[in-house]
């Protein structure tokens, strides 16, 4: 008479999702598994969910591999081309070959498309470091100045900016999402890393002046505007990015610097402000643009913060007028 098969045993304890009873080890098994364990989704698996050393998570929140792994940075060809580019009008600008404003244009208008891309970046890095991988699949993570653009805010509208009025806008969009950072202080750093970023491009920017390693006449600007162009573009670029790590700053909804203390506030209060966030930029473009004493006390901040770190402002106003080779040198 044939056997009859026996019923199936419970899993032994600690075994892994998915285990099933079998006569021995199952290819490939995970170290450690019970004798029989075959990798597979935990009840309640839904389609868009990923494996991670056999076990299972939901396609945004982390797996223990990206816990352990490292920030999957992917430099987009678009990204690495504007580096280029930019390194070229340097070049071209320092030897003033040709009309060297055309190289100053250059350099500072892909010097503040790339600094605007790396602002964005250090937002979606630190975010992924505090446990928003989602931010990976949106492709903030490959700088390609593509994906940090929306309907509202892109890095377009900044750059228009600079060149009807030399003011360095806050721009760009990185939509975190704050569920899977739980730490308050991981929070405030989510928001605080663009600014950051924009004061080590400043930095870069005006210590090379500060410590002689770009020379600077006084008196370089002449009427071809071809002597001194370098570091005219170098100090307006750098200005540039003081003005955009001030006004991020700023504890305003919308702006960085309200993101930075928001985790500290209470949740009803954070709801009742950011509404505010829809009309504060506008608010901020007519103050800058049309308030002659906002605008003077703004560009008088300006102006001391950049020197602090070594921008002189003298070649910065020059290398403004350099970067508008449409005007004529008088």
């Amino acid at each position: 008479m044939e056997g009859m098969p026996d019923e199936p045993s419970p899993p032994p304890p600690g075994a892994p999702p998915g285990w099933t009873p079998g006569p021995g080890p199952a290819p490939g098994g995970a170290p450690g598994a019970p004798p029989g364990w075959t990798p597979g989704p935990p009840p309640g698996w839904m389609p868009g969910q990923r494996p991670s050393d056999g076990g299972w998570t939901t396609a945004g929140g982390p797996s223990p591999d990206d816990r352990r792994g490292r920030l999957p940075v992917r430099p987009h060809p678009i990204f690495l081309a504007l580096c280029a580019g930019f390194a070229a009008c340097g070049l071209l600008a320092a030897r003033e070959a040709a009309n060297p404003r055309i190289w100053v244009f250059g350099f500072v208008a892909l010097g503040w498309v790339i600094s605007l891309c790396l602002h964005e970046f250090a937002h979606a890095a630190v975010a992924w470091l505090g446990g928003d991988h989602s931010v990976e699949g949106r492709g903030y993570l490959t700088l390609n100045p593509a994906r940090y653009m929306n309907n509202q805010m892109s890095i377009v509208l900044p750059i228009v900016i600079v060149l009807i009025g030399g003011i360095a806008l806050p721009g760009g969009a990185v939509m975190v999402d704050r569920r899977f950072i739980r730490d308050r202080r991981m929070q405030s750093l989510v928001s605080a890393a663009g600014p950051f970023t924009n004061l080590v491009c400043a930095l870069a920017c005006g210590l090379p002046i500060a410590f002689g390693l770009v020379h600077v006449n006084p008196d370089s600007l002449v009427s071809l505007g071809r002597v001194g162009a370098f570091p005219a573009a170098l100090a307006f670029l750098g200005l540039l990015e003081v003005i955009a790590t001030v006004l991020n700053l700023l504890p305003i909804p919308g702006f960085d610097g309200f993101g930075i203390i928001a985790p500290y506030l209470p949740d009803e209060t954070v709801r009742a402000l950011m509404p505010i966030s829809r009309y504060a930029w506008f608010g901020l473009f007519f103050i800058l643009f049309y308030s002659a004493g906002g605008r003077a006390a703004f560009w008088n901040v300006a102006y001391h913060a950049a020197s602090l770190i070594g921008v002189p402002i003298d070649q910065a106003k020059n290398g403004a007028f350099l970067f508008t080779f449409w005007r004529k040198l008088s």
